[in-house]
């Protein structure tokens, strides 16, 4: 009997060492997980060939315990877009569209794939839904959001010109991240169908 003591902890012991094991190495190296990847980055199907070329994207922010996003298609002058609320686990990814009073089940995956990906990206994104439609979005490892006030918004426009048309959905419309507002939308509505 006094084995199965010494057992148990030396159990603990191994396992609290590979936990600790594994959050330095998330430390050090980066978390590298799909939901990791997935959140504070900033997504878009393709990059724009002009200033009237609109383009689905797709951001979801977390922000604390705070969980928003937004989607939708968009240009330089124009601008359709619908924020909502998310929460994601394991490969599941759950949109809250407070406009509809609908949620959205997709199914996600986030991976590096540069190389693989169209020239200038190097993260992938592929949404799928239950019925087998699929939508996918691209990144770049600078695109990343790490603080939502409007200077750093403003410094990540500025350094990436080429997705400053939909930062600006974020710094201009504080009163849609409140109230949920349904502007237009196609790219995940299609997905939700």
């Amino acid at each position: 009997m006094a084995r199965t003591p010494r057992k148990l902890v030396a159990l603990a012991v191994l396992g609290a060492g590979l936990f600790g094991t594994y959050k330095l190495g998330a430390a050090v190296f980066g978390e590298h997980t799909a939901e990791a990847r997935l959140a504070n980055q900033v997504w878009i199907e393709r990059l724009p060939t002009d200033d009237r070329d609109m383009i689905h994207h797709l951001v979801l922010v977390e922000d604390g315990n705070d969980r928003f996003g937004a989607f939708g298609k968009s240009s330089t002058w124009r601008h359709f877009v619908e924020v909502f609320t998310w929460k994601a686990g394991g490969q599941t990814l759950s949109l809250d569209l407070p406009q509809d009073q609908k949620r959205v089940n997709l199914g996600f995956k986030a991976w590096e794939c540069e190389g693989k990906a169209p020239r200038g990206f190097q993260l992938c994104l592929e949404l799928s839904n239950k019925k087998g439609k699929t939508a996918s979005y691209y990144s770049r490892h600078d695109w990343r959001i790490d603080s939502t006030s409007p200077e750093a918004l403003s410094a990540l426009a500025e350094a990436s010109p080429e997705i400053a048309p939909l930062l600006a959905d974020l710094q201009d419309r504080p009163a849609t991240l409140v109230t949920g507002e349904l502007v237009e939308s196609d790219d995940i509505a299609l997905l939700a169908e």
